[in-house]
């Protein structure tokens, strides 16, 4: 694991109150309660400030999985 990928597993595992384990590419937002539209601001806020990069609106909304997140961040930073 990249420490982009131990980074972004840290974020969302505090953010949706989860252990490091649980946090896989398929943990899908509409399919965990607490993923709420709520934490997702939370989540994509302290993923912005974290890697300074910013997340355009349609991007947001079309973040549903942690590995949509992945691949998002992965665009963002390369």
């Amino acid at each position: 694991m990249s420490s982009t990928d131990e980074r972004l597993v840290e974020i969302v595992s505090k953010v949706l109150l989860l252990d490091s384990e649980q946090v896989t590419d398929s943990l899908r937002r509409k399919e965990y309660e607490p993923w709420d539209s709520m934490a997702h601001l939370v989540l994509i806020s302290e993923i912005e400030n974290e890697f300074g990069i910013f997340f355009e609106d349609e991007e947001v909304a079309d973040i549903w999985t942690v590995g949509d997140l992945r691949k998002v961040l992965a665009s963002k930073i390369s």
